[in-house]
């Protein structure tokens, strides 16, 4: 069975300290990011076929978790949310770790999937200075020519829908949080979404990106 890299980005800017109910933001992203892992973990196929790696960003981008093999053991470190948000610093950080890795996985590993969370828009000095475009190209095809990147994003909260659509490898697989959740239930629409597509890309033996219930297309004209 050929390994499947899976790399989730998960936004730890300033706004993710704001409340989600009872707690923060990023007090949601950590324990959903526990669950997810678990939940990967507790399949036997998908422990077997997939490698996770989570890298976390605002001004800076920083790999929390390499990639690694799926087991009760594995375990993310807590993420501090401070700072602006630097979209070009986490696609150039995963863009180098996606070509490390896929160096040392060699020929046989699968195209990556790449999973994004985000609750607002690019605000760090380098991206308002020179953008993001030159990284985000550089990521897609970190993977070479022949396994390029599937680069999913979800947002929510004050994430602009058109800049959401243009980060995705696919424009039709971007999603945005129904405009109705909470940002709790916003957070655990994102689990659902990684989950379901890796089980499916598993199952299918192709990457494969499933819309969980209760999302948005960010380039519905009704949004």
């Amino acid at each position: 069975m050929n390994v499947l890299p899976l790399y989730v980005l998960a936004d730890r800017s300033g706004s993710m300290a704001e409340t989600a109910g009872s707690v923060t933001a990023i007090e949601v992203v950590n324990t959903v990011l526990r669950e997810l892992l678990a939940r990967l973990a507790k399949d036997p196929t998908i422990r077997r076929a997939v490698r996770l790696s989570v890298i976390s960003f605002a001004e800076d981008a920083r790999v929390d978790l390499p990639l690694t093999s799926l087991s009760s053991t594995t375990a993310v470190p807590d993420l501090e949310a401070s700072g602006p948000t630097s979209f070009a610093m986490v696609f150039e950080a995963t863009a180098h770790t996606v070509a490390h890795d896929l160096a040392a996985l060699g020929p046989a590993a699968r195209p990556p999937l790449v999973f994004m969370l985000t609750d607002g828009r690019p605000t760090a000095h380098r991206d308002r200075a020179a953008g993001w475009y030159a990284e985000h190209q550089a990521l897609l095809t970190s993977a070479g020519p022949e396994r390029r990147v599937l680069l999913v994003p979800y947002g929510y909260g004050r994430v602009d829908p058109r800049t959401l659509a243009s980060i995705a490898a696919d424009p039709s697989a971007a999603y945005l949080a129904g405009r109705s959740d909470s940002p709790a239930q916003a957070i655990e629409r994102f689990a659902e979404l990684v989950f379901g597509s890796v089980a499916r890309s598993v199952a299918m033996d192709s990457e494969q990106v499933v819309q969980p219930p209760g999302t948005e297309r960010p380039y519905d004209p009704d949004y």
